[in-house]
């Protein structure tokens, strides 16, 4: 939570991108975003209280508009305690440094600590969580085949898939994002998780030269809107090494199928769906 609140940043959005507001806001503590709803309305409204440098940054990163705020006139609501998520027993994701610090050689499942910031990504929103569940899924056969697989992860965000593809035991690992942002703070999570197989680059996946990549991935993640997806297909999948897994997200349920025809000339393995999001796990040859 911020200790000086001194403005208030506001955006309207679609009420369809809720929940991923609330994962890419939720850095400056969930006591300080206030998400407004309008009856027999699309539209959300996005109030963040915050010190004046966040809203600045913010307000440069996703636009909307801020204003001086009175913080003797507001009163947040109590902040909640968030339990690590579990990924079929072999993950823990930590938000919280503390309790990190305090179970990290205890319990089942490899700890990863990405704490909440301003980068997408922190394993509680469903198209993140239904990555990390294929991502796991996927890597069963590579780490018990004793050989060295790698993973790369397309519009990496805080670096989560990423890492964990480092933490379950990938040799190879890079993550992508156009934003530099994302690219600075998926290095910091690296080096917060003492993990240094990961690189991190920023590079636009519409534009992206097929060098940049430095070859072909056993794994691919895309956690991408499905209109980046579309463009992007071509390159996704010349990304892939022959008999390498696809994972896809930031899909809605309802674009599941138009999503699965772009990729037609991969097999489709499996959906898990989640609420309105789908991801998909996809395998070439």
């Amino acid at each position: 939570m911020a200790t000086d609140i001194t403005h208030l940043w506001s955006r309207i959005s679609s009420v369809k991108w809720e929940d991923a507001w609330i994962e890419r806001l939720r850095f400056s503590g969930e006591q300080n975003l206030v998400i407004k709803k309008f009856p027999a309305s699309r539209s959300i409204r996005l109030d963040l209280y915050t010190d004046t440098s966040t809203a600045k940054k913010v307000k440069k990163a996703f636009g909307g508009s801020i204003r001086p705020f009175n913080l003797a006139t507001w009163k947040p609501p109590a902040p909640k305690k968030t339990s690590p998520l579990r990924i079929g027993g072999v993950l823990r994701i930590y938000g919280d440094k503390d309790r990190f610090k305090q179970e990290h050689g205890t319990g089942r499942g490899l700890p990863l600590l990405i704490p909440s910031g301003m980068a997408f990504g922190t394993g509680d929103h469903a198209t993140t969580a239904r990555c990390l569940q294929l991502l796991a899924e996927a890597s069963i056969p590579l780490r018990s085949s004793g050989k060295p697989w790698s993973v790369l992860d397309l519009g990496c965000g805080s670096g989560i898939l990423a890492l964990a593809g480092e933490k379950l035991g990938a040799h190879k690992v890079l993550g992508c994002d156009f934003d530099a942002t994302c690219v600075r703070i998926s290095k910091e999570n690296a080096r917060l998780n003492k993990l240094t197989c990961a690189r991190f680059l920023k590079a636009d996946v519409l534009k992206w030269k097929a060098r940049e990549l430095g070859g072909s991935y056993d794994i691919v993640t895309a956690n991408l809107y499905s209109t980046i997806l579309t463009a992007a297909a071509p390159m996704i999948t010349k990304a892939m090494k022959s008999g390498g897994t696809l994972i896809l997200s930031g899909i809605l349920a309802v674009e599941e199928k138009a999503i699965l025809k772009t990729f037609s000339t991969l097999r489709h393995v499996k959906t898990l769906k989640r609420g309105k999001w789908a991801a998909v796990m996809l395998k070439k040859g």
